[in-house]
């Protein structure tokens, strides 16, 4: 009876090592950090998160998505590099061309009219103390309700944060949930070191 028991002990000990490593393996996303690679930034996976597919219609196109598991709160991030864009700019010298640093704006207003109500949308710049933090250049912040959709699972309300490292490329960081008051953003402060771009 005590072999038996031992046994099982071991089986258990194995199933939760395998299921940690393999949970270590998911967080490790290669595509994604290849992305945040060609940024220059690095990503560090929250207590408390699960991966989860990130859902995009014809207009969004984020790489990759993370829960908080029983609490009704998503987060989606899409990588926009820029460096190759900024090589034909700079090699092209012509003046009609869209300089690749404010491309940005353009990233986030994309997503934020693909999901959002008619109502109003506020719209923040980040503070430079912020911006330094992050390592980033520029970045906005946008407030938003969500349309119905089974894109944005239902969800009713959304926190866009875009911040641009120039020369290199932006990050998006869209948070959804069906609270906005204080428990909203304490769960958006939860996120607050998981994502930098490197000096």
């Amino acid at each position: 009876m005590k072999t038996v028991n031992k046994l099982i002990l071991t089986m258990l000990c194995l199933t939760a090592l395998i299921c940690a490593a393999h949970a270590q393996e998911s967080h490790s996303n290669k595509p994604f950090k290849e992305l945040l690679a060609g940024v220059n930034a690095n990503f560090t996976f929250p207590d408390g998160f699960a991966e989860v597919l990130p859902l995009n219609n014809e207009k969004t196109s984020y790489q990759y998505a993370m829960e908080l598991p029983g609490s009704d709160f998503e987060v989606r991030i899409q990588v926009s590099e820029t460096k190759r864009e900024w090589k034909k700019y700079e090699k092209a010298k012509e003046p009609e061309k869209v300089n690749p640093d404010s491309l940005y704006s353009k990233v986030a207003a994309t997503l934020v009219n693909s999901m959002a109500t008619d109502g109003r949308k506020f719209n923040r710049a980040i503070p430079a103390k912020v911006l330094q933090f992050y390592n980033a250049d520029i970045g906005q912040s946008y407030f938003f309700s969500l349309t119905d959709s089974p894109v944005t699972k239902h969800y009713q309300y959304a926190l866009l944060v875009i911040i641009q490292k120039n020369h290199f490329g932006s990050i998006a960081v869209t948070c959804f949930g069906n609270d906005r008051g204080p428990e909203f953003f304490k769960k958006i402060n939860m996120l607050k070191n998981c994502l930098k771009f490197n000096n």
